[in-house]
């Protein structure tokens, strides 16, 4: 386990904004660790010790919920949605979204729509439960 000292926590932290800050950029371990001033390596350890995920692995989960809260809260179209949380390419895009949660971006935003319809609610929902309502 990798000794970390207060001035590193902060600059996990402070990796940590930076990638939530702006999820559509494609970062290299190199700048990350150059703009929070740690080594690649201690930011790539030190990351997944304190965070328990890799800087990528936190990356590609904050895209995911960013392209769910837009499926769910507007009516942009795949293809900007996915542009606008960092994806080149669509089919990039829904192959990831269907690894992370199991079905297809499209099909999980007609069952968001089908739920809000019918219950006019979507946090009675968790995403478990859209799952085997797709199903």
């Amino acid at each position: 386990m990798m000794q970390l000292t207060q001035h590193d926590i902060e600059c996990l932290y402070e990796a940590r904004e930076m990638i939530a800050k702006d999820i559509s950029r494609h970062y290299t371990i190199q700048q990350i660790a150059t703009d929070v001033g740690l080594s690649p390596t201690k930011l790539k350890k030190g990351f997944k010790q304190y965070f328990e995920m890799p800087v990528f692995e936190y990356l590609e989960t904050e895209r995911m919920e960013r392209t769910k809260m837009l499926m769910r809260d507007t009516d942009k179209p795949l293809k900007q949605i996915s542009h606008l949380t960092g994806f080149h390419y669509l089919n990039n895009f829904i192959r990831a979204f269907k690894r992370k949660f199991g079905v297809p971006p499209g099909e999980w935003r007609k069952a968001m729509k089908s739920i809000l319809i019918i219950t006019g609610h979507l946090s009675l929902f968790p995403f478990e439960t859209v799952s085997l309502l797709i199903a």
